[in-house]
């Protein structure tokens, strides 16, 4: 169990970088074990997260922290946070999430002429797992822009939980089930 303030709990958190190597991941969910085999929760790694900066945040910031996940953070009620990094990386998302809908319904649409230029997406990979792989890329970007100059914050805590998710995520994927689940659609249709 950790003691100390939140500058000590930031600090004594495991580094996560962009990477979906094995050697990573196993170090990111090795320790975070260990941070969860001294208390309740469960194996989910932002779970864990969760439960642990809870000791070291008010309650209400230990709402808000709990609120805030990667799969929500473009909703309006996160655009107008109080949280500057996270009113910011809400509106990034709904801005990419737009565009990202505007594109896939481009493409759908026989009318679609020419290539339209996008403020974010930029050149997204035809192959749907690399096209996630990057979209996932910009996120962690983002995240790493807005960490600029916060480092023992309620903002660095969030940026770290928001990268940890994100990296989660990620960690999940598996070439295999979504080739097998495209085919299903396939025959679907």
């Amino acid at each position: 169990m950790l003691t100390g303030n939140l500058e000590y709990l930031i600090s004594s958190l495991p580094n996560l970088s962009f990477s979906n190597s094995e050697a990573v991941q196993h170090e990111v969910k090795t320790l975070f074990q260990k941070y969860a085999s001294s208390t309740e929760a469960s194996g989910d790694l932002v779970s864990i997260l969760n439960d642990e900066a809870s000791k070291y945040l008010s309650a209400r910031d230990v709402q808000s922290f709990q609120d805030i996940q990667l799969h929500v953070i473009r909703q309006v009620q996160f655009q107008n946070s109080h949280i500057q990094v996270v009113s910011e990386l809400s509106k990034f998302m709904y801005q990419l999430k737009s565009e990202l809908k505007a594109f896939r319904l481009a493409q759908k649409s026989e009318e679609s002429l020419g290539k339209t230029n996008y403020e974010l997406l930029g050149e997204l990979p035809e192959n749907p797992l690399k096209a996630e792989e990057y979209l996932l890329d910009m996120q962690w970007q983002k995240l790493d822009a807005l960490s600029i100059g916060h480092y023992a914050s309620l903002s660095a805590l969030v940026l770290y939980k928001l990268k940890l998710d994100l990296l989660s995520r990620w960690w999940q994927f598996d070439a295999e089930k979504g080739f097998e689940v495209f085919q299903q659609s396939l025959n679907v249709a």
